[in-house]
């Protein structure tokens, strides 16, 4: 029997601003108000739960009773995943989810928002899905909470096999439909009173018994995308494509619900593939198993949101009763529905859990009653009362030192300027080539990050260095989602923090060694939250040589910037061992031919900087002085700013997502050279740089 494939692209979820005409019809949703409202919506649904709306967190009406009497649970991510993570919240399993933007993660400043909300003298336990930007901001989130006194710890959920071992490398597996299952087993062992520690325990069982393999028909459609992934051949189907639309494991032919079913189930349970044998079952040799040794396990058949439920209950046919075929497995519970979707994507996950000695207490878990809107066999509910409250203001830390008076002058505001309408013009052609080469949002989210800086300008204290940086990231991270931010802002507040530990009273601005000092900080505190390292074919490769080179002794901006752009430019031989481009085959990241995005933008934006600065008669880049206090007390926080501002700019992501990229124009030699005028003494009058090549010209004319 076949069964047929529904047109995708068709929902109610766009701006009609960055549609034609033709699809304008299909959509009727404003893309800027979309997890907001949806949010509204869904408390109109279900009185169980409330929320923050200015920081699109969901969370238990009777909180308060919960934090009283157990460990309180969060978790969330990007939105588009529904109900993932909201379904999640009630009795029983989460307390509170907090929601990004469409695949995009909530910044620290909402999870912040949420832990202080839940709050609980037994901690909370914070569930992350195995993704870049959501580790980062729930782990910047954490350490702040933990700065104000509340307990707090974070899991990180990877279930996928889809990439193996050997290529997940650093990266790991990605968090996909079990995140569900641990919030589920988690919840219950909380409300029966566990400690922290132990419910944390529990959860990185279920993570280490656990493994998930999806299939897809085609990709999903993004809302605000005005450019569609060029689609899979009508008798193709991608086995372990992502739920942000990455790429997967293999394309394979059409096959019906059946056999694709048995395919999926063969590579979840063959434990002689070692670089995907992650659950715990007797060994496929000499017949396929023995069949004297049964393992319990538990059937988790997750809808990826575009599956016609008149489809989606064939395949739950199909998969219990090939399990039931396969004499070393007993199925003990078989749980189906829609837990984390991706938008309207074709497709479906196949996940198993393997049960052991703790069987007993694993099922007491999975069957404890529940009340939230996403788990099966949900008490029905309506009302059509909204409830939302506000946010209390977040516990300021911060105090004022005597070294508010190291301070910036105000050239940093006029170059920041420049930059940002540089940034914001730039828009169109970042969006236009990040759609061919990752996911098509960076240029609208490097836009969000500028136009909020340049209204924000007017409030920095502009006389303390520190709180400066602090309220740079304070705008970056309230305004930008996404891993970029969260780099960004890990890295700002620890440089911050080193001004604070190295500048000396007698400064009037910051000097060279304390600027060097704080780089060096705030790089190791960057290196804890990410395992990046040089090699690895990520920004890191020119940050970390650029804030080396600023710690050897008579070091200048100029070998510090040259240091960074010998980084960026060795990943072009480097595969990727991080980052979405690692999931791609190490031929189609070295063809490319390409530097890491990552790195060339920081490169690139530095350039932009440093040129606006040559532009001002006392701080041309040519100036011999580069220690000068003057410049110096401008200089570093450009550095910093502008390189940070880079993981905004370029994506990591060169995936190949059609034929475009494989047609993009190709570069000589002499078009890799990057032209900073370190030796322009004798034309410090000459304005005239009309000749010159920026790193942002040759970024641009890749392509």
């Amino acid at each position: 029997m076949q069964y047929v494939l529904f047109e995708t692209g068709k929902h109610f979820m766009n701006d009609p601003a960055t549609v034609n005409e033709k699809k304008l019809k299909l959509h009727l949703v404003i893309l800027r108000h979309i997890v907001s409202d949806s949010i509204q919506g869904f408390c109109f649904s279900n009185p169980h739960v409330r929320s923050l709306p200015e920081h699109k967190v969901v969370y238990a009406s009777n909180v308060d009773q919960i934090a009283n009497q157990q460990v309180t649970l969060i978790s969330g991510g990007g939105s588009g995943h529904d109900p993932a993570h909201i379904g999640s919240v009630g009795d029983g399993m989460l307390t509170a989810a907090v929601c990004g933007h469409v695949f995009a993660s909530p910044s620290s400043s909402q999870v912040l928002a949420a832990l202080e909300r839940v709050q609980s003298p037994f901690g909370t336990l914070v569930i992350v899905k195995n993704y870049t930007g959501d580790c980062l901001h729930f782990g910047l989130a954490v350490e702040r909470a933990k700065a104000q006194g509340i307990k707090a710890a974070m899991i990180i959920v990877g279930d996928d096999i889809a990439i193996g071992r050997k290529k997940g490398g650093k990266v790991g597996r990605r968090g996909l439909a079990m995140v569900t299952l641990v919030i589920k087993c988690c919840g219950a062992l909380a409300a029966k009173g566990a400690s922290l520690e132990q419910v944390a325990e529990m959860g990185q069982y279920v993570i280490d018994h656990s493994a998930t393999l999806g299939i897809a028909l085609d990709h999903c459609h993004v809302p605000g995308s005005s450019t569609d992934v060029p689609p899979l051949g009508p008798l193709e189907t991608e086995l372990g494509m992502g739920i942000h639309n990455e790429p997967g494991l293999t394309r394979l032919p059409w096959m019906d619900a059946r056999s694709l079913v048995k395919h999926i189930l063969d590579r979840l349970i063959d434990q002689d593939d070692e670089d995907r044998a992650y659950l715990h079952l007797p060994s496929n040799k000499n017949g396929g198993g023995n069949a004297s040794v049964t393992t319990p396990v538990v059937l988790f058949v997750n809808n990826l949101g575009g599956t016609p439920s008149l489809e989606f209950n064939v395949i739950v046919k199909e998969a219990v009763e090939a399990i039931t075929k396969v004499p070393h497995l007993h199925l003990e519970r078989v749980v189906s529905g829609s837990f984390v979707t991706s938008l309207n994507m074709p497709g479906f996950s196949l996940s198993l859990l393997t049960l052991d000695d703790n069987m007993g207490l694993l099922l007491e878990l999975l069957d404890y009653p529940v009340h939230v809107a996403g788990w099966p066999l949900s008490v029905s509910r309506s009302t059509f009362t909204l409830h939302q409250d506000t946010a209390p203001p977040s516990k300021n830390i911060r105090q004022s030192t005597s070294l508010d008076e190291v301070n910036i002058d105000g050239t940093f505001s006029t170059v920041l300027r420049k930059v940002i309408q540089a940034i914001i013009q730039a828009e169109p052609t970042v969006t236009s080539y990040d759609t061919i080469l990752g996911d098509g949002d960076c240029g609208h989210t490097l836009r969000s990050a500028a136009e909020a800086i340049e209204i924000a300008l007017p409030t920095y204290p502009f006389k303390s260095t520190s709180q400066t940086i602090l309220a740079l990231a304070d705008t970056i991270d309230s305004s930008v989602g996404g891993t970029c931010s969260a780099i960004c802002c890990i890295f700002l507040n620890a440089l911050a923090n080193g001004i604070n530990k190295y500048a000396t009273t007698e400064e009037e601005v910051a000097s060279l060694d304390t600027w060097a000092k704080a780089n060096s900080d705030a790089l190791v505190s960057l290196q804890t939250y990410t395992q990046a390292r040089v090699g690895d074919r990520t920004m890191m490769d020119a940050l970390i040589p650029f804030v080396e080179a600023l710690n050897q002794d008579n070091a200048t901006l100029s070998s510090a910037m040259e240091a960074a752009r010998l980084g960026m430019m060795a990943t072009q031989t480097q595969t990727a061992q991080l980052g979405r481009a690692s999931y791609l085959s190490d031929e189609d990241v070295l063809s490319s031919g390409i530097p890491d995005a990552g790195a060339f933008g920081l490169v690139a934006i530095l350039d932009i900087g440093l040129g606006a600065l040559s532009d001002l008669q006392t701080h041309r880049i040519s100036n011999p002085d580069l220690s000068t206090k003057n410049y110096f007390s401008v200089n570093p926080i450009l550095c910093i700013f502008f390189a940070s501002s880079s993981l905004l700019f370029f994506p990591s992501t060169l995936a190949p997502h059609d034929e475009r990229r494989r047609s993009r124009r190709k570069t000589n030699d002499d078009e890799q050279t990057i032209r900073y005028n370190d030796n322009d003494d004798d034309n410090d009058n000459d304005d005239d740089d009309g000749d010159s090549t920026t790193a942002l010209d040759y970024f641009l004319r890749l392509f």
